[in-house]
């Protein structure tokens, strides 16, 4: 299928909110006839399908071991894109990453706008590019930050985790979005919610050759260190310092994550 257009998406987007209004009435109306749902519901999950399918998938990073680009879907109309919502009702099929791919964190930096049109749960990370230190402290692991423009103005910035060891899934961390991390051990699920330290003061990180970039609006995606002189754009930018959490249109701001472990089964 050819990539959404911005007309395309919001046609999607109005369908699947009017078919969900239907399956889900508001109080004091009725809910369709048993069929009627089920074949209503199959068209919704058809209508975001076709949306999952068509986003586009665009290079978010490099790899600084092969400088493999890194593909990824993205959504850059607005956080009202399931694409955004930290409880996704459909499965993006990502393209293949590559092979040292371990994370992906993000960030997204609104600049005063509100982003009213998030209705449902969105997770965006804070506004300015931070690291885990611990990931960084894993064998072998390098960071690289790079930025993603979006047609509302907004600018949002990927943080993607690389390395050449063989390191376990429970090392590693909840992605980009998402409240928790589930992955395969010996054939069973399992699953984390990782609550690592931010540091958002990035220099010392890319001095010791942990953290690498993508220039803004490079086509060639190269990675920089620094060795050659270049300054990093992303060191010090302007903006809150905090996770921020977004429904029914209203940005707050959360606590940092404070180091302590997490066990998912608590209440």
């Amino acid at each position: 299928m050819n990539s959404l257009t911005c007309e395309e998406r919001a046609k999607l987007l109005s369908t699947a909110e009017q078919m969900n209004a239907r399956l889900y009435p508001a109080k004091g109306v009725s809910r369709p006839p048993v069929k009627e749902a089920v074949k209503l519901r199959e068209t919704y999950y058809q209508v975001l399908g076709e949306y999952a399918d068509r986003l586009p998938r665009i290079t978010v990073s490099a790899c600084p071991f092969t400088s493999l680009r890194m593909k990824h879907s993205f959504d850059p109309w607005g956080l009202d894109g399931p694409w955004w919502h930290c409880t996704p009702e459909v499965k993006i099929e990502e393209p293949t990453f590559p092979p040292t791919f371990k994370v992906i964190l993000g960030a997204i930096n609104f600049h005063g706008r509100v982003p009213e049109e998030a209705k449902q749960s969105v997770l965006p990370g804070p506004e300015v590019p931070f690291v885990v230190p611990r990931l960084l402290n894993l064998p072998g692991m390098i960071a690289v930050v790079s930025c993603l423009k979006m047609e509302t103005g907004d600018v949002a910035y990927a943080i993607v985790y690389f390395s050449e060891a063989d390191l376990p899934h429970r090392s590693l961390h909840q992605f980009w979005l998402r409240q928790d991390y589930w992955f395969e051990v010996n054939g069973k699920s399992s699953w984390l919610i990782a609550n690592d330290l931010w540091d958002f003061n990035l220099q010392p990180w890319i001095n010791s050759g942990k953290l690498r970039w993508i220039q803004p609006n490079d086509p060639k995606s190269k990675i920089l260190d620094g060795r050659n002189g270049e300054l990093c754009p992303f060191v010090d930018l302007a903006g809150d310092r905090f996770p921020q959490t977004i429904s029914f249109g209203k940005r707050k701001l959360l606590n940092l994550p404070d180091g302590r472990l997490i066990n998912p089964y608590d209440d």
